[in-house]
Parts: structure tokens; C-alpha cells; sequence
């Protein structure tokens, strides 16, 4: 999970430095916006059979790869 979790964000985000830091606040570092948000949503969907609304997560939720891995750990 956290694999295709990393994976999805670097396609969206067009960038590999998430991989360093699991941790890294992805809103603070101005890495993921709304329409980013949307993006990952319908890639998580395509990719993991998980369909997601943005109502379904509150922004701590996205804020870090980690924090993601754990809030779909609890959907699938």
C-alpha cells in the first residue's frame, strides 16, 4: 500500500522527493493543492479500487504519505 501510495503521489506531484520523507507535510511544502487533491483521489481509485470523495478525508488525512498509507489501511 505504501508503495502505490508513494507512487501515486510522484505521478501527481511530479516530483520524487516524498520518498525521503514519509512525513513530509505535503500542504506546508505547497506540493499538493486542491486540484492535486483531486488528481490523487481518482488515481487511488484507478489504482487501488479505493473510490474516494474529498469529503471522505479531512486535510491531515493527505498531509503525508504516512498519514494516507494509514487512512486507506482502513478502507480497503
Amino acid at each position: 500500500m505504501q508503495e502505490a501510495v508513494i507512487g501515486i503521489f510522484e505521478d501527481v506531484l511530479g516530483t520524487d522527493e516524498i520518498r525521503d520523507d514519509l512525513n513530509l507535510n505535503l500542504f506546508e511544502e505547497s506540493l499538493l493543492d486542491s486540484l492535486a487533491i483531486i488528481e490523487v483521489l481518482l488515481e487511488i481509485e484507478q489504482r487501488l479500487g479505493i473510490a474516494l470523495q474529498p469529503t471522505d478525508l479531512e486535510r491531515e488525512d493527505m498531509a503525508t504519505v504516512n498519514n494516507l498509507v494509514k487512512f486507506l489501511e482502513t478502507k480497503k
